[in-house]
């Protein structure tokens, strides 16, 4: 196999193309640096409750763009868009992913 190609960055995201010659097949990589995303949410959680200065609105997550495409390709549907409320909720509550909440609670 030879070594993967950069194909694009973007987003945070970079896309590798890994292509293995004799078994004539492909696979596409993508890689992004979580860390800053985790520490700014730890930061976010500790330093209250998620609400605004007028309480009118409140954060709980905030996920990096990578984990749009990985929900798109497990479970078949953008968790972003209108209409998968219930899987953005069911991300949200996962505690697999808590380094992504801002706030406590359930949703």
């Amino acid at each position: 196999m030879s070594g993967p190609l950069l194909l694009d960055r973007h987003d945070g995201i970079a896309e590798y193309l890994h292509y293995d010659e004799g078994e004539g097949r492909f696979a596409l990589e993508l890689v992004s640096d979580l860390e800053p995303v985790i520490e700014r949410n730890k930061a976010l959680y500790r330093e209250g409750d998620g609400y605004g200065p007028s309480r009118e609105w409140r954060r709980v997550a905030s996920f990096p763009p990578i984990m749009r495409e990985i929900a798109k390709r497990i479970w078949g549907a953008d968790p972003f868009e209108k209409g998968n409320e219930e899987l953005l909720r069911r991300l949200l509550n996962d505690p697999d992913l808590r380094h992504f909440r801002t706030a406590p609670g359930q949703i």
